[in-house]
């Protein structure tokens, strides 16, 4: 059986960039040696340092719109995104 990556002519590291900023890990647990069928055990992990950090851009750009629209439905938002983060700080410290 021909591999995906022979015929685009992929290097491995390729793939490991794309997945390095997943929340999961695979493992390939067996391959059917009659069909070619690949087996993975997926194990979903959650990086709380990455979690905050995308919070805490998307408070920065609710921020930015703020600034833009004068919007009182947007300042909500933005008061909700900037709770939302205090409480994911203090919840990420706890776990720590």
């Amino acid at each position: 059986m021909v591999s995906l990556k022979d015929i685009y002519n992929v290097k491995e590291s390729t793939f490991n960039r794309l997945t390095e900023d997943q929340d999961f890990t695979t493992k390939q647990t067996g391959v059917n040696p009659k069909t070619g069928q690949v087996s993975w055990d997926v194990n979903y992990t959650t990086d709380f340092d990455r979690t905050y950090k995308e919070i805490d851009e998307a408070v920065k750009r609710l921020q930015d719109l703020v600034a833009q629209e004068k919007d009182p439905e947007a300042r909500e938002l933005l008061m909700m995104a900037k709770n939302l983060r205090n409480k994911f700080s203090r919840y990420k410290r706890r776990k720590s």
